[in-house]
Order: structure tokens, then sequence, then C-alpha cells
């Protein structure tokens, strides 16, 4: 495999090319490809390529129409014959032509300095990808709580790319500027990890000696879910992929991904044992009350930032926390017993 520890200078104004893999995106798409055309990086050297994977709806029609209006250098629709994400992303890094490659999620907006400051954070850092942190949003009630909940730390642990305040490097970033050299030498993303490529490309690209740097300077912003079963598919997604990361290579994982597994198994033994056992019993109560008082205690300061009802974020919390936690459970007993047949 090609080192990325040691990457060659980039041009003063390098040709970006926005990767944005789409599914039936009608309510974002739009206000994504404005916030692109409002870039004050120069037009010119902006490329923007949709990977849409079989939408329904009217994705393709907005995308078709804006490409013969954009105010940048290009856009273009292309096919993801595959309908995942990572298949969307192959696609759109094979038919870039810019020397870096961004990743959009077709959920987010851009702020007009984002391709600016990506692009200067690369040459000065001389990171392999740069990236900022997101700002989580929801409209709604609801939305704006688990916008809340998934940009406070008792929500989402050390990652960082979704709260950091100060510069440095991380172990993943996400909607993260990538130099071209990256995609030449790690071949992409890995279709098998739906839900978790990004973790897995950028837990590849720091084994090739690269590295992820983030920075305040990037700005995104990233629309939540509007429901809390959306939220509970959303995170046992997350989780299952991550299960499924685990059992191909434990050191692709941090830390923070065990803790929800533990709560939740901890917790089901705990309730097992319970009948039985008047200390396991104790125990679980305690434990339940700490927690309930935590997610409430982190609620309320969550909630703070967007005004969001302190109590629907404070439920917020235990459902991302039980559906990614069961999801990585579930996957990695399944990829353990499918393993061994």
């Amino acid at each position: 495999m090609q080192s990325l520890a040691s990457l060659p200078s980039l041009p003063a104004e390098p040709r970006v090319s926005i990767v944005i893999p789409a599914l039936n995106e009608e309510r974002y798409i739009e206000a994504l490809l404005d916030s692109i055309e409002s870039q004050t990086y120069p037009h010119h050297l902006i490329e923007v390529i949709v990977a849409d994977g079989g939408s329904t709806d009217t994705t393709r029609t907005i995308v078709e129409l804006r490409g013969r209006t954009t105010g940048v250098g290009a856009l273009r629709l292309i096919e993801n014959a595959l309908g995942s994400t990572a298949g969307g992303l192959n696609a759109g890094a094979k038919a870039a032509t810019g020397d870096v490659i961004i990743i959009a999620g077709a959920h987010s907006e851009l702020d007009p300095d984002f391709v600016r400051a990506n692009v200067s954070a690369l040459q000065e850092s001389g990171a392999a990808a740069t990236g900022g942190p997101i700002e989580t949003v929801g409209v709604g009630r609801v939305a704006s709580a688990i916008a809340a909940a998934m940009s406070h730390p008792f929500g989402v642990g050390d990652a960082k790319f979704r709260y950091a305040s100060k510069p440095g490097d991380v172990d993943t970033i996400a909607f993260a500027a990538y130099r071209r050299e990256v995609f030449d030498a790690l071949g992409g993303f890995d279709i098998t990890k739906d839900k978790a490529e990004d973790d897995d490309f950028n837990f590849r690209l720091r084994k090739a000696g690269g590295r992820l740097y983030l920075t305040p300077a990037v700005r995104s912003r990233y629309f939540a879910r509007a429901s809390y079963s959306g939220l509970w598919r959303q995170y046992s997604g997350y989780g299952s992929a991550k299960g499924r990361a685990f059992m191909d290579d434990p050191a692709a994982l941090g830390p923070r991904h065990f803790v929800p597994m533990a709560v939740v198994l901890g917790g089901a033994g705990l309730l097992i044992l319970a009948p039985v056992l008047k200390k396991a019993a104790r125990t679980l109560k305690l434990l339940m009350l700490a927690y309930a008082l935590a997610a409430a205690l982190s609620g309320k300061k969550a909630s703070e930032r967007n005004g969001a009802p302190w109590w629907l974020t404070a439920i917020a919390f235990p459902i991302m926390h039980s559906s990614y936690g069961s999801g990585m459970a579930l996957a990695i007993f399944r990829e353990w017993r499918a393993r061994r047949v």
C-alpha cells in the first residue's frame, strides 16, 4: 500500500470535486446545492458530482435542472448502480477530476468558506484529509432535541467532529476533504461496510501513515432525524456496521464505540439476575438512577444552545445508546455465528 505519511504540495488553488451520494433527497438536495453555489472559493475550480442510487422522488429532476444553470464549474448527475452510500462515494470519486475530493452528505449544508477553509487546512497541515465540526440542527421540537443530543459528549462520546472547538488530529471526520492520493492508495470505500464506510476508510488512511486534521475553521450543518423511530433506525444501523467492522479488524474501533454495547449487555445481565440476587437488583436500580440523572443534566445543558425542550433531549440519549449498543452486539453475534460455519 502506498504511504500517505508524506504527500506532495498542493497547487496554490487546486481543483476541487464535491461528491454527494443521494437517494430520495428532494427535501434537502436543493439547499445543499445552494450552499455550494455560495462558496467563496473560485467557482470554475469546483465540480459537483451527485451519485444517485435510484431515487424515486424528484431528486434527479432537481439536480438535472440545476446542472443547466449552475454557478460552479460543473454539476453532474451520475448513476450509483449499487445504491449504497459506499457505492455512491466510489462512483463519484472515480468520476472526479479534482486534486481534492470532498465528501458531502445530502442532509447537509456547507458554510460559504467550507471549500476554501479545507483547501487552506490541507495546504498548511500537510494532512491527508481535513474537515471540521458539524453543527447538527433540527426542524421541529423533536428534531431539535435529537440535534442537541447528537451534539453533546454524553450522547456521542469523544466523537470530536460533532462538537470540537480546537484544531488537531482526530481518528475520523465526517464530510472530509481528501487529497486525491488517498483514493489512489486505498482504492475507495469498502462496500461491505455500509454505514461505517467512512470510519473504515479513515482507519485505513491512518494505517497508511496519513493524518486526519480537524479545524473549527471548516463549518457545515447536518439535519437530524425528525422522529425517535428514525433516530433508532439510524443508530441501530451505525451500531450494526461497527459490529461488522470490529469482527473484520478489532483495531478499527476506539473505546467509545464499545460503551453503549457494554451498557446494554451489562443492564440486560443485571435484569436477568435481579429476581434471584438482591445485589444485582440494587446495582441495576442505582445504575438506572445514575443514568437518568446524567441524561437529565446533559439534556438540560445540551438544549441550552438551540432551545429544545430538555426532557425531549434527555429521551433521545437512551434511544441513541440502546439502539447503537444492541445493534452492535447483534452484529457481532451474527458475524461470529456465520464464521463458525
